[in-house]
């Protein structure tokens, strides 16, 4: 993944919530085996039922081409294959390959000939211009190292028309949900993280990332700026979740 713009000062550190790509690498190939566990513990098996939601948000059919951005173990890219069908294609990208290992386990035992998943950075994929119909990133973008520049490439190899969802944790700013959200988040998943791997520092990298990501409304304005049109998003699981989906703009970014 390559570097930060060297005009934007980054503090480094899993408590920063940012880390230099190679270290973000390292950390998702170490918890590879305990990816799919943590998740269903830590969204008490809601992010299933998002993932879903983001492939419903595509409006792909049968035989439609898409990509799955940050794909990790390929839960989403699983999703988005039940909607092409057999005629279409679903290409995963991660830098992770541990993490894309596991993923393509999942496919063989499956038998989903429709996906592929590759080793490639969210910064230069490795497509074409308006090479798909659509484009998803679940719980990934938060960890790319240019933010817009990692929206652009979406927008870029996505047809006119076509759509990019966006699904990713955020964070309440009040009420129960809020107090909640900061119990669990800053103080249950390091806990749960450590006793998983005790060398790692995923878990406390995440709910600092989480905190340093930018909320619903400002990722839409900077969704907009990419180039994309009619933005919109929805908040999830009482607000810890938001689901953005953006148009292509005619005539590109």
């Amino acid at each position: 993944m390559s570097e930060p713009s060297p005009n934007l000062p980054v503090r480094y550190g899993a408590d920063e919530g940012t880390l230099p790509p190679e270290r973000v690498q390292e950390m998702f190939d170490r918890i590879a085996r305990p990816y799919d566990a943590m998740n269903r513990v830590m969204t008490a098996g809601l992010d299933r039922r998002w993932r879903r939601l983001a492939a419903d948000a595509t409006d792909v059919g049968p035989g439609a081409s898409v990509l799955d951005c940050c794909c990790g173990t390929a839960d989403l890219t699983l999703e988005l294959a039940s909607r092409v069908g057999p005629g279409g294609e679903v290409i995963g990208v991660d830098f992770a390959e541990r993490m894309l290992e596991r993923g393509r386990d999942k496919i063989a035992r499956r038998e989903v000939g429709q996906a592929t998943l590759l080793n490639g950075d969210a910064l230069e994929l490795p497509f074409p211009d308006d090479r798909f119909a659509a484009a998803t990133v679940a719980f990934g973008i938060r960890n790319v190292a240019d933010l817009d520049r990692g929206l652009g490439e979406l927008v870029r190899v996505v047809r006119p028309g076509g759509k990019v969802v966006c699904l990713e944790i955020t964070t309440p700013e009040r009420g129960p949900v809020a107090r909640f959200h900061r119990l669990w988040f800053d103080r249950v998943v390091p806990a749960a993280g450590r006793a998983v791997d005790r060398g790692s520092a995923a878990y406390t990298y995440l709910p600092a990332s989480v905190r340093r990501f930018p909320g619903p409304g400002e990722l839409a304005e900077r969704m907009y700026g990419a180039g994309l049109d009619d933005v919109r998003y929805r908040l999830l699981g009482g607000g810890i979740v938001a689901l953005h989906v953006g148009t292509v703009a005619r005539g590109g970014a």
